[in-house]
């Protein structure tokens, strides 16, 4: 049975459609070089009986621990150079095992924006499988290992997603998926796709959003009231003036490198901080 069809979903959905006159026009971009210290691996998996294709970034050291774990949820557009270049980011300052996972499918990238909308829409027409999704990417997540012999600590996983990846982390914050210790959202859509009152957040929440966002400043303020009414031990909000929705996304025209780095610089001190307190 699917969940209960929300006000706050039916938000959640308009913003979606509105998201296709408001994310940008695509910028060139090309994906600097793999960091030294990690290596890069596309990694074949299957969930619900279908094959999706995900990207994983790995330290090469290897240690006598396992790695922390940091899940990327994509944007509308699907894995793509973004999330590529985000996951050896993140891999390399942090030292972690970095994995973008797919939830449209392998060979499915939509070439432009009506074919991205088509897509997303298959996948939010059934919520519930739509958090199956997420989970079969945490599994492998949890499942990476490179010929170095690192593996992921999966006492130890983190999340952060951007646009429609941003829906992504923050419904697995919502379900309340374990051992997810903290999830960034970059211009994510905020509203909850199900409002389902067994929702319960543990891990940290940073939102990072901007003040041009097609949401509109309502959509943040109803936000932050979720966080309380749920009793979110920690949360931030950060609101990015004179930008648009997609400027963390070099591959998009909205693309504004100084909030972007901003912005990130706040997501890997959290991640610091929270590895630094276990």
């Amino acid at each position: 049975m699917l969940p209960l069809i929300t006000p706050l979903f039916i938000l959640v959905v308009v913003s979606l459609v509105q998201r296709s006159t408001s994310h940008g026009l695509p910028r060139a971009f090309a994906i600097p070089p793999t960091p030294s210290n990690i290596i890069t691996q596309t990694i074949s998996y299957t969930c619900l009986g279908l094959h999706y294709e995900g990207y994983a970034a790995i330290p090469k050291t290897p240690v006598p621990l396992a790695r922390p774990g940091v899940l990327i949820g994509h944007t509308w557009t699907g894995l793509g150079k973004m999330e590529q270049y985000r996951a050896a980011q993140i891999a390399s300052k942090l030292g972690v095992v970095a994995f973008a996972l797919d939830v449209y499918g392998t060979g499915i990238r939509p070439p432009n924006q009506t074919a991205a909308k088509a897509e997303m829409d298959k996948v939010l027409a059934n919520v519930t499988r739509f958090h199956q999704l997420l989970q079969c990417g945490m599994e492998q997540l949890k499942a990476t290992t490179a010929p170095n012999g690192a593996t992921v600590n999966t006492s130890s996983l983190f999340a952060n997603g951007y646009c429609f990846g941003g829906v992504m982390v923050l419904e697995l914050a919502r379900r309340g998926t374990p051992h997810l210790q903290a999830v960034a959202s970059f211009h994510g859509e905020l509203a909850n796709l199900t409002n389902q009152d067994t929702d319960k957040i543990t891990a940290v929440v940073q939102v990072h959003h901007a003040d041009l966002d097609f949401q509109g400043p309502t959509a943040l303020l109803q936000f932050e009231d979720e966080m309380r009414s749920r009793n979110v031990t920690h949360w931030t909000t950060t609101k990015y003036g004179s930008v648009s929705h997609g400027w963390t996304d070099p591959t998009s025209a909205n693309y504004r490198p100084f909030e972007a780095q901003q912005a990130h610089n706040n997501m890997f001190a959290l991640y610091a901080q929270v590895l630094e307190m276990r």
